[in-house]
């Protein structure tokens, strides 16, 4: 997935319900799958910005259960942030900036669909923790995301990504786009497949589905938080397309997988790659407090290989894309979606080595 949408128009701009009148546009470089800008408004206050996002509707085919979910969860976020009398509650979790007839996005004349937030003034985000302190409040952000969501009101929330963290079925899905090989790359990658059949076969995953599901956010990357660029305090967790029923094994997971890593999600140098034990030890830490309590005994036992599983997941879907055309993520050349599935195939293998220290920082955190 390489072509960007152009950059909204003053008439699109309009269709949000914010005051004053849009000036410019500009796009914000972060993220594989929307295009995403920063627009700003001239208002009688002044200044004032806006993020403006199309979705990707190739992978959210489902625009508007996207956007009743987002609009479920961040109210009740935002009521929990009431309740709590919580500083710099605005701050705190995203609003969806309505249309001007009271509609949740606006489509466009090609027929995409567009959505607005606030611009969140004053914070920044990580690729990756600059250390354990980091790592452990970024984790405890994203657990207590969970604990926030625990009571949400029935009935479940709309499944955005059918199968999105089922690893049996992305495993399925990596066999069909080998048999159909539609850009001739498979016989390119024959190490690569074998490797990750084998990872697949020995796989030594819990029964995810004995474990409770809950409202999770499903993606917790650092990058998926904003922080306060002054003290560095985890505000507001961002990015809630994914958002739906699931197991916090996969929120920890792809916290430990994104943050634990010395070396890039598509490192080339695979022999350079190490887990940083420290900063998985912060994040179980982080994680368990905010969570206050809310994991059962099955949960915490799975976190220690929930990293490694993650690990495993990405790899699968990178390949996946690889062998379709790089349709999915979108990628820097050609062979930068094989680049990703190797490292992190690479990742897996050293958090499954590390499994028994990995268990005792769950434990020790769970105390």
């Amino acid at each position: 997935m390489s072509e960007r949408t152009p950059a909204p128009g003053a008439e699109l701009l309009g269709a949000f319900a914010l005051a004053g009148r849009p000036l410019h546009c500009e796009p914000l470089k972060r993220g594989h799958i929307h295009d995403t800008f920063v627009a700003t408004w001239e208002t009688p206050g002044g200044a004032r910005r806006a993020v403006v996002q199309c979705i990707n509707t190739h992978v959210f085919r489902d625009p508007a259960a996207v956007m009743d979910n987002t609009l479920r969860v961040t109210e009740h976020q935002r009521r929990a942030l009431a309740r709590a009398a919580a500083p710099e509650a605005e701050r705190r979790a995203l609003r969806v900036v309505p249309t001007r007839d009271g509609r949740a996005f606006q489509l466009d004349d090609a027929g995409r669909p567009w959505r607005c937030f606030p611009f969140v003034e004053g914070t920044v985000s990580h690729e990756r923790p600059a250390g354990p302190g980091q790592a452990l409040e970024a984790a405890r952000a994203f657990g207590g995301f969970v604990s926030c969501l625990a009571d949400l009101p029935a009935p479940p929330l709309h499944v955005t990504i059918p199968g999105f963290h089922d690893l049996a079925g992305r495993g399925a899905a990596f066999e069909a786009a080998l048999a159909r090989d539609a850009v001739g790359r498979a016989a390119g990658v024959a190490r690569e497949v074998d490797a990750t059949r084998a990872w697949l076969s020995a796989a030594s995953c819990p029964d995810e589905a004995s474990l409770p599901q809950r409202p999770v956010h499903n993606d917790c990357k650092l990058n998926n938080l904003l922080f306060d660029a002054t003290r560095d305090e985890a505000l507001c967790v961002v990015d809630l397309d994914t958002v739906m029923e699931g197991s916090v094994v996969h929120d920890f997971g792809e916290l430990v997988r994104t943050a634990t890593c010395l070396g890039a999600e598509d490192e080339r140098d695979l022999a350079s790659m190490r887990v940083e034990l420290d900063v998985h030890q912060a994040l179980a830490r982080g994680f368990l407090a905010g969570a206050d309590g809310r994991l059962t005994l099955a949960e915490l036992d799975a976190l220690s290989t929930a990293g490694a599983r993650m690990a495993l997941e990405n790899s699968v879907r990178f390949l996946t894309d690889y062998l379709e055309g790089d349709v999915y993520f979108r990628v820097k050349g050609p062979s930068h979606n094989l680049d990703r599935q190797r490292a992190q195939l690479r990742l897996a293998d050293l958090l499954f080595a590390e499994r028994a220290t990995l268990d005792r920082h769950v434990r020790a955190a769970a105390r």
